[in-house]
């Protein structure tokens, strides 16, 4: 048993790593809602919800507000290890609101991880990818400084580049176009629209980098155009990877059944934490289609919850979001290790964070400094 008797909600305001993309230049700090969750055992838990407006329709306030008027008294007296109980509470509570309960059930899985004794991936299947390689990403910007940018990334050992697209087709062609003449045939290039292009504006830049060896196109089309979606890969014959139409299980089914993706993202934010998001990657699974993992803007709370989870799923092959241990590598300190481009996870109990440098979680570690 791992029944809650306490929580608690914090908000860590910092700056981030500025990526500008088709929904336009986010603002230079990032706030993040931090629940902490006690057991009886004296065990606690951490989840974070870092809104992505864009994509769930949430706010910072938004989700503080949710978390603390509807689903936080919700969870209380319930046992850390009934996901399947605490997702139907969250769910009858209050609709959507998908950040806000992605905080609660990582908060869970990483007190239910602690109360064994074991890794958070232990509770996900088990650790089937000794590695998870991550990219680096290079958005809207021009030419040149892509370029530079991207020859940095090589320099420093990465060999996974995601690009921001969906502004021009032609400039965008252009900009895709240096990066690969810059780091060669044997760097991973893939490309990322957030669903700014129309279908006739996809096929144009689909037709300018037609021999750039791009290996993932990622949500070309707005997500409520599936139909595109599936034009574009069938008569283009691209490799597609969806984000914005996949937020849900009944989504994965739809886009997967409709011939639609070789690969779907999956973000904690958006689908509801990692209970959902284990039935979207079995989906996935089931039809032959792999997982990437995403957690741009996150600590390495919400970070290391998505390397377990990478760490877990045997349809991940390529490489994932998981930035924060990139851009912020001195951000906190965790069990994981990062040796250039790869990420291997740590067997510290629950999520593997021990403490922030400005954040101490109660449990597991005093307060360090880096």
């Amino acid at each position: 048993m791992s029944k809650i008797i306490d929580y608690k909600l914090h908000v860590l305001v910092r700056p981030h790593v500025v990526l500008a993309t088709s929904y336009g230049r986010p603002p230079q700090e990032k706030a993040h809602v931090i629940v902490e969750l006690t057991d009886e055992s004296g065990n606690t838990g951490y989840g974070e919800a870092t809104p992505l407006p864009d994509f769930t329709g949430e706010t910072t306030a938004v989700v503080k507000e949710v978390l603390e008027e509807v689903l936080l008294p919700e969870v209380l007296s319930l046992d850390s290890m009934d996901l399947a109980v605490i997702h139907e509470k969250m769910d009858h509570a209050i609709a959507e609101n998908y950040a806000a309960k992605s905080a609660i059930d990582c908060a869970m899985y990483d007190l239910s991880a602690k109360a064994l004794g074991v890794p958070l991936y232990k509770l996900l299947g088990g650790r089937h990818n000794k590695i998870v390689k991550i990219n680096r990403h290079i958005g809207l910007m021009d030419v040149f400084s892509a370029q530079k940018l991207a020859e940095k990334y090589i320099e420093q050992g990465f060999c996974s580049i995601k690009m921001k697209i969906g502004s021009e087709p032609s400039e965008d062609a252009r900009r895709v176009r240096a990066v690969r003449k810059a780091v060669g045939e044997k760097t991973g290039i893939r490309v990322d629209a957030n669903g700014g292009f129309t279908e006739t504006q996809a096929r144009q830049f689909i037709r300018l980098t037609e021999n750039c060896g791009i290996e993932l196109y990622e949500q070309l089309l707005p997500k409520w155009n599936l139909k595109g979606m599936v034009r574009l890969k069938q008569e283009c014959g691209i490799p597609v990877l969806l984000d914005e139409m996949v937020n849900s299980v009944r989504d994965a089914a739809r886009c997967a059944e409709g011939g639609a993706a070789d690969a779907f993202t999956i973000k904690l934010c958006k689908c509801g934490g990692l209970y959902p998001a284990l039935g979207i990657a079995k989906v996935a699974d089931a039809y032959g289609i792999e997982a990437v993992v995403a957690s741009t803007y996150d600590t390495h709370i919400g970070c290391s919850a998505c390397l377990h989870l990478a760490s877990a799923l045997p349809n991940v092959r390529h490489a994932c979001d998981l930035t924060t241990f990139a851009t912020q590598p001195d951000q906190a300190w965790t069990c994981h290790v990062m040796n250039q481009m790869e990420l291997s996870v740590g067997n510290g109990p629950g999520i593997g964070v021990y403490s922030m440098n400005d954040f101490v979680l109660h449990g597991t570690g005093e307060r360090r400094e880096r």
